[in-house]
């Protein structure tokens, strides 16, 4: 399954020998991963391109946290819904071992292996197929979530936002509820296996000791840059991604005309910014663009040339109890 990765990367792999014959790649985590720090970026890149390395080549594989030491919310969302890719889709294809061509290596410090599992990361990306994505889905204590299903079911993402929460910010749940149907409308080429199609990956964060929390929502598909850009072309004629980002966060600017029954562009995904007092800001990445949102305004826009984030980001950040 390929990425979207215009631009090769260049990856190395270990080798690591099982028995006599199996050799299994490793894709080897940065001490740091991380997409918000330029000096984090690369690494992280690299390591998630080399994910997509294995999937594209069906090859069994080492993921191997050894050296890592931090993760951050949205870098962990990806890196769950790269992991779980390849799981599916090894299933899918029947590699001889399944999902279990897929090997987790836990970092070798204990203070960041106990990060892991207690923040239910371990769990997420351990072995498994849709048999573990359906016990995810049922455990509200467990942070990481994902579905394909056209109607998610929404009680049930509720209680798990409250459950993590204590109260849900204003217009939270319909901002997510928009970024859903736009996974299931525009996201995803129809030239998928079932469980990959519409599928989307999410992470809620406890409220941290500083106050602040935040929901991240992510999905694998084309982006939003390339899912308008007939539209962008016929429009703005010269764009680059981020400058697509922006367009697509100005009201009215779908990527149907009528819009009618698919979706209502970025206004609803920006509302629990725009309305919560205690909001920080709005964190969108597609294609090789990033765009921070806040006060109402683009805060910061920028294009990546070498790195795409391989579908489309959106994080809702909080600076403290919600109103």
């Amino acid at each position: 399954m390929s990425s979207g990765w215009p631009h090769r990367m260049m990856v190395s792999f270990r080798l690591t020998v099982l028995g006599k014959r199996e050799v299994m790649k490793s894709a080897i985590a940065p001490p740091n991963i991380c997409i918000y720090r330029g000096e984090y970026l690369h690494a992280t890149m690299n390591f998630f391109e080399e994910i997509e390395e294995a999937i594209r080549l069906r090859t069994p594989v080492m993921i191997d946290f050894s050296q890592c030491q931090s993760i951050n919310a949205a870098a962990a969302v990806m890196t769950f819904a790269k992991i779980s890719r390849f799981q599916l889709i090894a299933d899918y294809i029947g590699m001889p071992n399944g999902h279990q061509s897929l090997k987790i290596q836990l970092p070798d410090d204990k203070s960041v292996r106990a990060f892991f599992r207690h923040t239910g990361f371990h769990e997420a990306i351990r072995p498994g197929g849709k048999a573990k994505l359906k016990r995810l889905w049922h455990d509200e204590e467990n942070p990481f979530k994902t579905s394909n299903s056209p109607e998610p079911d929404l009680p049930a993402l509720i209680r798990h936002l409250k459950n993590r929460l204590g109260k849900v910010p204003g217009k939270l749940m319909s901002a997510l509820s928009e970024g859903y149907l736009n996974i299931n409308h525009h996201a995803y080429t129809r030239d998928l296996i079932e469980d990959l199609f519409g599928r989307w990956w999410q992470y809620t964060s406890s409220i941290r000791p500083n106050g602040t929390f935040s929901v991240v929502l992510y999905d694998c598909g084309i982006g939003i840059p390339l899912s308008l850009n007939h539209k962008l072309t016929r429009e703005v004629k010269w764009h680059t991604d981020n400058h697509a980002i922006e367009y697509a966060m100005q009201k009215g600017n779908s990527r149907y005309a009528d819009n009618h029954g698919r979706g209502n562009g970025f206004h609803n995904i920006k509302k629990p910014v725009d309305i919560n007092k205690e909001a920080k800001h709005l964190f969108i990445a597609s294609g090789k663009g990033t765009v921070i949102y806040k006060d109402q305004k683009i805060d910061k826009s920028e294009m990546h040339h070498n790195y795409s984030f391989g579908g489309t980001l959106i994080e809702w950040c909080f600076d403290g109890e919600a109103r």
